[in-house]
């Protein structure tokens, strides 16, 4: 499936392929949840589809959309992609390491004689998870595609990935939708005033606000900050919050506490922001103004960009947790 926002994805996919300019490796950077990887699905199916409606999508019937739809189709390989296909609006999604062995099973398979559809196809998610050794190893493959071979990477992170591959893959860049665009689609999901915002929270990412709602993650939210405001007041153990929110993924966090961050910054240098990340903590924000230095926020605010950066590594999580409050409480902790 292709959601509203990506149609004009879609007409460029159709395009590429239209006019056989669809390279042997494609690179989709772009948010996570937002869709990259449905889309990512849904041309695939379309790529072996042996009778494609008359708006360029697979048909949903024909014998390799059935091998598709059952993920038993012969041509096709996936890395880090669930058997829900709707995964990448799932927030809690654990990704595992893609390592050298991986590649080199995909390497081997991209080399097999197709046995079905029209191309030989891999389809790897979460393409920064990737160690070096993955990395060097998939260069090989980049550099002698064989015939009729497409490989899909995905990347929320394409900072992550080395160079010599990003140079290798054709670009399709995916783009926050618009806000009246996710409401839209959002409120046919189900009536709700709070998408709005759900919706800035997610950061505009419509199928995070969406899991926000679905699985109380918007709780776990309100709770964090919740903690994080006691915390700086000296009314909340460190161990107990690091305890209580180790479950939540790590950079979820993160972006948690650099929202909260990007608040404190408007604040400085408005009396009352119009537009906030975090609008349902206002108060909690406006309380903590006078007592940050903003040269130490700014700081805090670099270091949080290199944790999000890492926190998909396998780390501690509660010391994780402990050193960013710590660092946190340090912004708070300088002479206004």
């Amino acid at each position: 499936m292709i959601y509203p926002w990506q149609s004009e994805n879609w007409h460029q996919a159709s395009r590429y392929l239209k006019n056989n300019r669809l390279a042997h490796a494609v690179l989709f950077s772009g948010p996570s949840a937002i869709g990259k990887l449905e889309f990512c699905l849904a041309f695939i199916q379309r790529l072996n589809c042996t009778n494609p409606t008359l708006d360029d999508h697979a048909c949903g019937e024909c014998k390799d959309c059935h091998l598709f739809a059952a993920r038993t189709h012969p041509d096709i390989r996936m890395l880090n992609v669930d058997e829900d296909v709707d995964q990448d609006k799932k927030a809690q999604k654990k990704v595992e390491q893609v390592k050298d062995d991986d590649i080199r099973d995909i390497n081997q398979f991209m080399t097999l004689s197709r046995q079905q559809g029209a191309y030989k196809i891999v389809c790897i998610n979460y393409a920064e998870s990737m160690n070096v050794n993955a990395a060097n190893a998939l260069l090989k493959t980049l550099e002698e595609p064989p015939q009729n071979s497409i490989l899909f990477l995905l990347s929320h992170r394409i900072d992550s990935l080395l160079p010599t591959i990003k140079s290798r893959c054709q670009m399709w860049k995916f783009n926050l939708p618009d806000e009246a665009q996710s409401l839209s689609w959002l409120g046919k999901q189900q009536n709700d005033n709070n998408w709005p915002a759900l919706l800035k929270v997610a950061g505009n990412r419509p199928l995070l606000a969406l899991e926000l709602h679905d699985s109380g993650l918007g709780e776990n939210r309100a709770d964090y900050y919740k903690d994080l405001g006691q915390f700086l007041l000296g009314k909340r153990n460190i161990t107990k919050i690091s305890v209580k929110h180790q479950d939540v993924l790590l950079e979820r966090l993160v972006m948690w506490q650099q929202a909260w961050c990007a608040d404190l910054v408007r604040y400085h240098y408005e009396d009352e922001p119009v537009t906030l990340e975090n609008p349902d903590i206002r108060r909690s924000l406006h309380s903590l103004v006078g007592r940050v230095d903003l040269h130490s926020l700014f700081r805090f605010m670099d270091k949080l960009i290199e944790l999000r950066r890492f926190s998909g590594a396998p780390l501690n999580k509660r010391l994780f947790i402990e050193d960013m409050l710590i660092r946190c409480q340090e912004v708070l902790e300088q002479p206004v």
